[in-house]
């Protein structure tokens, strides 16, 4: 386990420094107020490595044991994350007294099984974990069927894309089996590519396939489709998952499951299918649903207990006042994995860099623009959610009960993974498309002479896997800020093979946890970035309007 006990006290209240002028100019932005900003109110220049250090040693601390969602741990990051709000002198804002929303939870065991056989009489139960996980999306329901397995490729209905995977068929009451992600990255004419789009996403295939009528839903995983192995998948599913307490699911099939490439490979040959030749055939736009001669039975049955938790949610006011009435949000996600599975001698997974990391900056943000002694003309609302792994219920749990109106929200800016080796030339930001935000970052990124890169990754689609997205689906324009992987002193490559062995390595595992000696530059350099960002966005007379998806 983790050595690392205790923590050291953040300073508040520090002395804002030179520079605020410099950064409006610089971003190009009028002001609303339309006069020159305070020369001795710069928020960016009193982003400090070893504030955010001291907040990030208390967050991954083994005493926080995971900070999963109901646990005493979770309770201590919630309070923590409060008096650090309350100390920067925002406003609490739930009841006009309270920095905690509460979130009503469901915490659900899943009790699966899954098996095929074929016409030929062969069958093959999966390994609950090994092979497969799976859920309802109506718990505390109990869930048994038997149907045909229809493979329907990558299960995607996309008439502006010219794409239609299922041709008319009728697939009601079916098993549908499908491939994650979309086929972008093998018809780059088509979708974006490599960036995953929405159609990509789990929810999305598993809504279609219930508004086609099937009874269960089966998505096919493999790292060449997703970019990650399958024990990425099992540390995360095969544990107590959480649901929002009377949440409207819609249209969701009774049973939805992830079923590994191995397991894959034996149920549609056990059809006399052929599994690469299956993955080929779904890259056609002339692809149709081809019926695999195996039946599925299947059951899911669970244990429910509810629970509550809370987001943190601290506001600092607008000092203009035609617009402080709107708001720019800034979240995080807090919550982790908890007490799990032990790998070596260490069941506490602390998720250090995902997202204690994004949490600290968010408290180090909070205090710099409680500091500035010109503040923005609009609000800014700091959030730090719960229960964002792996389905962002936190933020839209927030997004369906917010403080402030929606239609009064600007922007939402994210940080989920912040830089924790050392600084680079570059830095990474991901936007939904939105008039008023390139230009916003771009400049933001030239101040802190960094150079802008998109997403790295864009086979993972971070944009639909994080808080961000929640603020996407309800229609507000999000950012969700990164950090580079060009790093000052390293051989070029080095960030990208670092990134590769996090996600291999320590991606929600035990080993995500603090260690001295990390090299907290960089981190300084993505939280600036972020400030400015915000800033710019808070400031400026016009809002940035929501392009689509």
């Amino acid at each position: 386990m983790s050595s690392i006990r205790g923590k050291r006290t953040s300073s508040v209240g520090v002395t804002m420094r030179q520079g605020l002028l410099t950064t409006a100019v610089a971003l190009g932005l009028a002001t609303a107020s339309g006069c020159a900003m305070d020369e001795g109110a710069s928020g960016a220049d009193v982003i400090r490595a070893e504030e955010f250090d001291a907040h990030l040693r208390f967050l991954a601390d083994d005493l926080l044991e995971g900070r999963a969602p109901g646990t005493r741990g979770s309770e201590l990051a919630a309070r923590y994350i409060a008096s650090h709000f309350e100390l920067a002198g925002l406003q609490p804002v739930v009841g006009d007294t309270s920095y905690l929303q509460p979130v009503p939870l469901l915490a659900v065991s899943w009790r699966p099984t899954l098996s095929f056989r074929a016409r030929g009489g062969a069958s093959f139960a999966a390994d609950y974990g090994s092979d497969f996980v799976a859920w309802s999306s109506r718990p505390p329901e109990s869930t048994e069927f038997a149907g045909e397995l229809v493979f329907v490729g990558y299960g995607i209905a996309a008439p502006e894309e010219g794409w239609d995977d299922y041709k008319e068929v009728d697939v009601s009451g079916k098993v549908l089996l499908m491939l994650m992600n979309d086929p972008g990255p093998w018809m780059p004419s088509r979708f974006r590519g490599d960036t995953l789009t929405y159609y990509g996403l789990p929810d999305y295939k598993y809504r279609e396939a219930a508004r086609r009528g099937a009874i269960a839903a089966i998505a096919v995983h493999t790292r060449e489709l997703v970019g990650y192995e399958w024990d990425v998948v099992e540390n995360v599913r095969n544990r107590e998952q959480y649901r929002l307490d009377a949440a409207d699911v819609g249209a969701r099939p009774g049973f939805e499951a992830v079923l590994g490439q191995e397991a894959s490979e034996t149920v549609v040959s056990m059809g006399g299918l052929d599994f690469p030749t299956l993955l080929e055939s779904a890259r056609s736009e002339n692809f149709r649903p081809i019926e695999t001669g195996v039946t599925v039975s299947a059951s899911v049955s669970s244990e429910v207990r509810r629970l509550t938790d809370a987001n943190v949610i601290g506001l600092l006011p607008g000092s203009d006042p035609e617009l402080a009435d709107e708001v720019v949000v800034f979240t995080s996600h807090y919550d982790n994995l908890g007490i799990g599975p032990p790998e070596g001698l260490d069941s506490i997974y602390n998720g250090a860099y995902d997202n204690a990391s994004g949490t600290a900056m968010l408290i180090v943000l909070a205090q710099a623009f409680a500091g500035l002694s010109r503040r923005p003309a609009r609000s800014v609302l700091f959030l730090a959610v719960t229960a964002e792994v792996p389905d962002l219920l936190g933020s839209r749990y927030y997004v369906q009960n917010p403080v402030l109106p929606l239609g009064r929200t600007v922007a939402n800016v994210n940080l989920d993974g912040v830089n924790l080796w050392g600084p680079t030339r570059d830095v990474a930001v991901i936007a939904a498309p939105a008039a008023g935000l390139e230009e916003v970052i771009a400049r933001s990124a030239a101040v802190e002479d960094l150079r802008l890169e998109g997403d790295r990754a864009p086979e993972q689609g971070d944009l639909y896997r994080s808080g961000q997205f929640s603020f996407v689906e309800a229609g507000v324009p999000a950012v969700y800020v990164g950090h580079g992987l060009d790093y000052i002193g390293e051989m070029p490559g080095w960030g990208v093979e670092l990134m590769d062995r996090y996600r291999e390595m320590d991606q929600h595992r035990p080993s995500d946890e603090y260690r001295p000696g990390l090299d907290m530059r960089g981190a300084v350099q993505q939280g600036r970035v972020a400030f400015r960002v915000g800033f710019a966005l808070a400031d400026a007379r016009e809002r940035p309007v929501l392009g689509g998806r």
